[in-house]
């Protein structure tokens, strides 16, 4: 079975404040943390994982923080790190449906979109804290055409090498992307992880909505990873195949 090789995309940064991350801990220190996604091949398929952000002034409706370069911008990013054009992309994973991980889905018109089930509904009627970082027209008929999704149901095998975990916590269906790689296996792990720090130290990312699911969410990546690249690790180099060892 051939190993995928996967990548870090920067699409965007965030200064915040530390704790945001880290469940309180560090608060008073101001970070910038960059908003990953992640390309990934095993030499036939062109895979992404998350898509970005859709529009920079709405998203600063949610995160005032948030700043892009034009070279950061999604499409942009995707080939100059991977070399693909928006229409090669043969599979989209949204590992939530939050806005700076759904935001560029209408650039990918030729690819499946695998969502669990659970967040495509969550996405439509959102609890209160939730609610600021749901935005429609990233994932409505807008965006993707209905037949280009496919819903899952718990955990899936979407190709040899490529499987995707429920990680929920962070939100109701939140997802993550397990790749076999030839270091062992890699979590794309979106929000359940926003840094390291949360499943290596067992603290909580900023936005919870199911407090028990997000530790046991933690659980199962470090049953099943070596790996991590977390949806906003600030020690992850732009491009790069290195990501943080799960401890």
């Amino acid at each position: 079975m051939a190993k995928w090789t996967v990548r870090a995309i920067q699409v965007g940064s965030i200064d915040l404040d530390r704790s945001a991350m880290t469940h309180y801990k560090g608060k008073g220190e101001r970070i910038t943390v960059p908003i990953w996604c992640a390309g990934a091949t095993d030499g036939v398929h062109k895979v992404i994982v998350d898509t970005g952000i859709r529009d920079l002034e709405e998203y600063k409706k949610a995160e005032p923080g948030v700043s892009q370069t034009p070279a950061q911008i999604t499409t942009a990013a995707i080939k100059r790190i991977m070399g693909w054009d928006p229409e090669e992309v043969e599979i989209v994973i949204n590992t939530h449906l939050h806005c700076d991980h759904s935001g560029s889905n209408k650039e990918f018109k030729n690819a499946k979109f695998f969502v669990q089930k659970k967040e495509w509904e969550a996405a439509f009627n959102p609890l209160v804290p939730e609610a600021p970082f749901y935005d429609k027209l990233c994932y409505d008929k807008s965006a993707v055409n209905y037949f280009q999704w496919n819903f899952l149901e718990g955990d899936t095998e979407i190709l040899p090498g490529l499987r995707v975990i429920t990680t929920p916590g962070h939100t109701r269906g939140h997802q993550s992307a397990m790749f076999d790689t030839k270091d062992g296996v890699v979590c794309v792990s979106g929000d359940i992880c926003n840094v390291a720090e949360n499943v290596n130290g067992n603290l909580e990312p900023n936005i919870v909505v199911m407090v028990p699911e997000t530790y046991e969410s933690f659980q199962r990546i470090r049953q099943f990873a070596h790996y991590i690249l977390p949806g906003h690790e600030p020690a992850i180099e732009d491009g790069s195949e290195k990501f943080i060892p799960v401890l």
